[in-house]
């Protein structure tokens, strides 16, 4: 049992990074739209999974040692090992998507008082996909890294005036990519103090 959790978990990062090179490839093809909605279905399918995967071997692991077995019941009450494990397991999860859920609120908004001017139709589900599979703490990476790329290629078009000051740049083409890089380069993020700091 514990093999197999570690197993899935191992791998789990491996199946984002080949689901998001397709993402990817499909932004040049304009073939994401078609494939983006079963991709945040998926995802959120595969970390629910994960989740009640790490709860049954956080279980397995206390029950089967010495000095923790006094952490379930019924010595203790199991809604500290729920808490434990919600913690632990639920809420970086939790955080990503909320996180998500404001900015798809926020495009929605924008998009209605700007005549759909800002995000694209499917732009939304690009941006919670993207701090899903990123996860907590990498989502607030991943949000500077979109924000410091986007003001560096609107700049860029400037300079060589390939767009007019004013002119709305468009994240769309900038989500993806960068989820698929934060992925990358996670073991490397992760030992940024700020980021290292944010981890539950």
């Amino acid at each position: 049992m514990i093999v197999l959790i570690e197993n899935y978990i191992k791998f789990l990062p491996l199946v984002y990074i080949a689901i998001t090179a397709g993402l990817i490839f499909g932004l040049r093809k304009k073939q994401t739209k078609r494939f983006i909605k079963p991709a945040v279905i998926f995802v959120l399918v595969s970390i629910v999974l994960k989740i009640v995967l790490e709860f049954f071997g956080q279980y397995y692991v206390w029950s089967h040692g010495n000095s923790s077995q006094g952490l379930l019941p019924p010595y203790t009450p199991i809604s500290y090992f729920i808490g434990y494990c919600t913690y632990r397991f639920v809420w970086p999860v939790l955080a990503a998507i909320l996180v998500g859920l404001v900015f798809i609120v926020l495009a929605k908004i924008l998009n209605k008082r700007f005549d759909q001017r800002f995000f694209e139709d499917d732009e939304p589900w690009h941006i919670i996909y993207g701090l899903v599979i990123v996860g907590h703490p990498y989502w607030i990476f991943y949000i500077f890294v979109v924000i410091i790329a986007a003001v560096a290629i609107y700049l860029f078009n400037l300079i060589f005036q390939k767009m007019k000051f004013g002119q709305i740049f468009s994240l769309y083409p900038l989500w993806i990519p960068v989820a698929f890089m934060v992925i990358v380069f996670s073991e490397w993020i992760i030992k940024i103090p700020i980021i290292q700091s944010l981890k539950f």
